[in-house]
């Protein structure tokens, strides 16, 4: 697979394909980064992070994986001040344990503190001059698919997208890779940060994974709508069992969208058991098999279900696994 095929396959945007197309002619070891704000505990999403990165490492690159943990407090405070860090740690190790799981080197993968270089001098003249350049509404818009929207929004919540914009040169990245609910923030980079003197970002953007409940992303604030890292193999099994899956139908069908962007791209098939009564065991090399068979209603809800979680389970062992060690690390994070 040619470089440009790999970093852009599973995902829903780039901008621009020609940048990134020169970008690969002209530098042999660009760097591409991800910023995640330490807040609530890692669900399974995050694996299609660390996919899409590994995809980065293959095609030459070098990854970093800012952890955001003033972001984290600058959203309406969904991490305490005094939990950031630990909090920050947690992601970090859980990130770890995930590239474990998909077979990629985390050594390979450059952990920044966000703090680390947001507390800079350069850092604050950029953000000043930023502030300066964005008007309260064009901010509170760029941040609106990803920061809290709430009725009186505290300033910190407002730099959140100029932070965010200025992030990508101060960590060194040529490209910008993220969900694409951060497309209006890096938007708003592409367009300010050339006043400042830096170079626009490349801007790769990955679908949100749909949560197991009909019309809902997964997210950890729900903990039915999505699979946490914790979850143990009867709960995965359970969770699944009751998620949103129409027989026949493909959009906003959470089980599908794990299978395309979590499982055929760490595995080589699917097979799906089942009983030879209900005519023998099932097997796909690729998605757009397996997909093709569901939207014509030869694969039943239930055999794909349960095929499912049997990958993520296998998944999860590794990840669970190097977690075990953390457990009071995680404790400190999220105290009872």
């Amino acid at each position: 697979m040619k470089k440009i095929d790999l970093i852009l396959r599973n995902t829903q945007e780039v901008i621009k394909r020609e940048e990134l197309e020169k970008l690969l002619r002209a530098n042999k070891k660009p760097i591409v980064y991800l910023g995640a704000a330490p807040s609530g505990k890692i669900n399974i999403s995050y694996f299609l992070q660390a996919i899409k990165l590994k995809d980065f490492m293959d095609a030459g690159f070098k990854v970093k994986y800012l952890l955001a943990d003033l972001h984290a407090y600058l959203d309406d405070r969904k991490s305490p001040w005094e939990l950031i860090g630990f909090r920050a740690k947690y992601y970090q190790e859980a990130m770890t344990g995930i590239f474990k799981a998909i077979g990629a080197n985390p050594k390979k993968v450059s952990f920044v503190l966000g703090s680390d270089i947001q507390t800079t001098k350069k850092y604050a003249f950029d953000l000043y001059k930023i502030m300066g350049q964005v008007n309260i509404t064009r901010a509170n818009r760029a941040s609106s698919d990803v920061v809290r929207q709430v009725s009186s929004p505290d300033l910190g919540s407002l730099n959140y997208a100029l932070m965010q914009a200025i992030d990508v040169h101060h960590i060194g990245a040529n490209v910008a890779f993220s969900g694409i609910d951060q497309r209006k923030i890096y938007m708003l980079a592409r367009e300010e940060v050339k006043k400042l003197g830096h170079k626009k970002p490349i801007c790769v953007f990955s679908p949100l994974i749909p949560g197991l409940r009909s019309g809902k992303k997964m997210s950890a604030s729900d903990p039915n709508a999505a699979i946490l890292l914790s979850d143990d193999q009867k709960t995965v099994i359970k969770k699944l069992n009751k998620a949103h899956c129409p027989i026949g139908i493909i959009e906003d069908n959470g089980v599908l969208a794990l299978a395309k962007y979590m499982i055929f791209p760490v595995i080589n098939k699917l097979v799906l058991e089942r009983p030879e009564k209900f005519g023998g065991n099932l097997t796909y090399k690729n998605y757009e098999q397996l997909e093709s068979d569901y939207r014509a209603k030869k694969l039943h809800p239930a055999d794909l279900k349960s095929g499912i979680a049997s990958e993520i389970n296998k998944l999860l062992i590794p990840v669970q696994k190097h977690l075990k060690t953390k457990q009071a690390l995680i404790n400190k994070a999220y105290p009872k």
